[in-house]
């Protein structure tokens, strides 16, 4: 198994439940996943608009797992989710790059901000912008091309290890459950927050995206 995967496997295995949350796990769940499916449709836009292709899920940060975060200046501690994209668009304008994500951010109704930061090989554009769902960051690099678009949502109480529970459909989380998650993201593609163990795998077993990568358009749902 890859680095990433045994990383990601560590990660989602150490979520422990937050102590004292009273919420009902259903309805947690399905709070989590409307949550979720709103950072995903933003992020999911703004990639969009720049280029209506495949992006890679980069560095397994598909976005539907849940992690462990503090509640302000409390004490207590609950769950967000950060979802990240990659693309390279070698030899295009990174100026038109950016005015392409402000469309994106336009559409969705935000008020997007770009900055240039740096000079020669290490000047970045940034574009970010900000709702009540998610904020996301649009990193450009003009030396090679690479488009870093990452989304995150605020802090919100509740049980990360329960939610998970429900996502993945057991009580334990098997070595493979990185392999359920989505390696690419196109513009067919609609956000999942449910892996079946009957479900599809997306990564092979040595931590290779699976080639060409399943295509769900109708996402899964937990029964109740």
């Amino acid at each position: 198994m890859t680095a990433f995967a045994v990383g990601l496997v560590l990660m989602m295995s150490s979520c422990a439940a937050t102590p004292g949350d009273e919420q009902p796990a259903a309805d947690q769940y399905t709070e989590a996943r409307e949550q979720f499916a709103a950072m995903a449709d933003e992020l999911h836009t703004v990639i969009m608009a720049i280029e209506p292709t495949d992006w890679r899920v980069d560095q397994g940060q598909y976005g539907a797992r849940p992690s462990g975060c503090q509640l302000g200046v409390s004490a207590d501690t609950g769950y967000s989710f950060t979802a990240v994209r990659a693309i390279e668009l070698p030899g295009r304008d990174a100026g038109e790059i950016a005015a392409a994500a402000s469309e994106g951010f336009t559409e969705l109704g935000i008020d997007a901000e770009t900055v240039q930061r740096g000079s020669g090989e290490a000047r970045e554009v940034t574009v970010v912008g900000e709702s009540e769902a998610a904020r996301t960051v649009v990193v450009i690099r003009p030396v090679d091309g690479r488009v870093l678009v990452s989304s995150e949502t605020a802090c919100t109480a509740g049980s990360s290890s329960d939610i998970l529970t429900a996502m993945f459909g057991e009580e334990l989380y098997p070595d493979d459950v990185w392999r359920r998650l989505p390696a690419t993201e196109g513009p067919s593609s609609v956000p999942q927050f449910y892996f079946p163990p009957d479900g599809p795998v997306y990564y092979n077993e040595d931590g290779t995206p699976v080639q060409p990568q399943p295509l769900v358009t109708d996402a899964p749902v937990p029964p109740r």
